[in-house]
């Protein structure tokens, strides 16, 4: 996992951004039900959001 000259500290640091990238996410996922509509709600919910930024980038860059 960790090469020998890396340091403890460094190695630390890495398992917590590695924890708050890939588990922490899952753990907020699973931490109370959501039903299928809630679900697809959330997901065209966030698709708009993410057309939002986009268009506003577009228009800025314009």
């Amino acid at each position: 996992m960790a090469a020998e000259f890396e340091d403890l500290e460094r190695m630390l640091k890495r398992l917590k951004r590695d924890f708050q990238q890939n588990v922490q996410p899952e753990l907020k996922k699973h931490a109370h039900f959501i039903s299928k509509s809630e679900r697809e709600r959330m997901k065209r919910a966030k698709a708009i959001r993410k057309l939002r930024r986009k268009l506003k980038k577009m228009t800025q860059a314009a």
